[in-house]
């Protein structure tokens, strides 16, 4: 992972304070993230894949192809894009692969 500076400006804060804060912000980014086409190849359940191409999610959106597999890895992910390109589906998606349906604890 490579590490990358950014620049920050809070509200409310002069410029020098804030150019002395955006010395000490790092983030790490990924590079290489694989895409994955298809709902298919993302290794989902097959009851899971029926039901997304009921509902006519026929194919990932492109934050959906970057971020479902690295999530179901176990990977911390903060994944940004415009609004109404599939977070939030995103999201539902990798947490009805990953619940245990059948525990009843």
């Amino acid at each position: 992972m490579a590490a990358a500076t950014t620049s920050v400006v809070p509200a409310g804060r002069g410029a020098r304070r804030a150019a002395a804060e955006d010395g000490r912000l790092v983030f790490e980014t990924t590079e290489g993230i694989e895409i994955i086409p298809t709902f298919a190849e993302m290794g989902l359940r097959d009851d899971l894949l029926r039901g997304l191409y009921e509902y006519q999610f026929n194919k990932p959106s492109a934050i959906q192809q970057r971020a479902v597999v690295p999530i179901l890895k176990g990977r911390d992910v903060i994944a940004q894009a415009q609004s109404g390109t599939g977070k939030t589906s995103m999201i539902a998606l990798t947490v009805c692969q990953i619940v245990d349906t059948s525990s009843r604890e």
